[in-house]
């Protein structure tokens, strides 16, 4: 009788572990879904891969920029970026948002790119400049729709990006004067 106590007590010992462990799983954070290099940017930022390196360098406006910067800059071209991992798409998808830094940026707005397909054959699928970019819930095309915003003193102007199926195109701008 007393093994079988002993036996029962183990086993409901062992469960209260389990169950206690269970309840301490580690749950995944929110993605985040607004970026902007002047609030913190990227809350966790991931390094970028030569091969996304490489598509950023060749976007238009990347090139024009790179094209004139200094050796020492040139000689490390990922300190001209910040990247944060979303999920456009789907959960098992890779897509990132990069922040320019420092000369990749514009004189009165952040630039951010959107690569897809970050770990398997990166491509960029949008480029726009603004203060911030939010990711959105609604989807076209399978992939989650883009607002960037930009203000000045004067004026507000909203940018909403849906996917075509290859790149992201404007849907929509609105343009609000402040008085």
């Amino acid at each position: 009788m007393k093994s079988l106590g002993t036996l029962l007590f183990v086993l409901a010992a062992f469960a209260g572990v389990v169950l206690v462990a269970r309840g301490q799983e580690a749950h995944p954070a929110a993605e985040q879904k607004l970026f902007s290099a002047s609030d913190s940017a990227i809350q966790h930022p991931v390094a970028l891969s030569p091969e996304v390196l490489r598509v950023l360098l060749a976007s238009q406006t990347a090139k024009e920029t790179f094209a004139v910067l200094n050796d020492s800059q040139k000689a490390n071209p990922a300190q001209l970026f910040q990247a944060g991992e979303v999920h456009l798409s789907s959960p098992d998808q890779v897509d990132l948002v990069v922040i320019g830094l420092g000369p990749m940026k514009g004189a009165d707005a952040d630039w951010f790119w959107i690569v897809s397909s970050a770990r398997k054959n990166p491509q960029v699928i949008l480029f726009g400049g603004g203060d911030s970019l939010e990711v959105l819930d609604t989807k076209t095309k399978n992939y989650k729709d883009i607002r960037i915003a930009w203000s000045s003193s004067f004026e507000t102007e909203t940018t909403t990006y849906h996917f075509d199926g290859s790149v992201y195109q404007v849907r929509k701008a609105d343009n609000v004067k402040i008085n």
